[in-house]
């Protein structure tokens, strides 16, 4: 009986020493989720300023990227190459992002809205004058940075015609 009691208390000690040894899981706080919202003032201001260079220094490097009607673009540099079309040729422009909710769980956290974008092109003709539609970020917390991670969008309206 003697052994068993022992036994017990030595168990319950093991495992709270090792809870105590576990790593602590950050939280994510209403601090965390200003800081995302900033951001996402941040992008909206260096895209409707053209500038590229400021949009992409809010991507990890490995961020992956789902536009509308493309394929996915994994890494800066297709995602540079997809802004500079975007902003610099089909005259992308006045972006307003409307968030509704950034929920996050420790290093983790995603940002969800609803965007409006108009397009004015220095020459020719874009295939619309506006968009509306959805978007979803997802971010990674790196280095006590939050950095988009995963970026999808689609529209409201049906494809514009051919």
């Amino acid at each position: 009986m003697q052994r068993m009691r022992t036994a017990a208390i030595a168990a319950v000690v093991a495992l709270a020493i090792s809870a105590c040894g576990a790593p602590k899981q950050e939280e994510f706080t209403t601090t965390d989720a200003n800081n995302i919202r900033q951001k996402t003032d941040s992008f909206v201001t260096a895209f409707n300023g053209k500038q590229v260079q400021q949009v992409l220094d809010m991507y990890a490097e490995n961020a992956t990227f789902m536009p509308p009607n493309r394929p996915v673009l994994r890494g800066r540099d297709a995602i540079k190459n997809f802004y500079d079309e975007l902003i610099n040729q089909n005259g992308a422009t006045n972006l307003k992002l409307e968030t509704s909710e950034v929920v996050g769980h420790g290093p983790i956290a995603y940002q969800a809205g609803t965007y409006e974008i108009e397009y004015k092109p220095a020459s020719g003709k874009a295939p619309r004058d506006r968009d509306r539609g959805k978007y979803l970020f997802v971010l990674r917390n790196m280095g006590g940075t939050w950095r988009y991670a995963y970026t999808v969008w689609n529209s409201d309206l049906l494809p514009a015609s051919s």
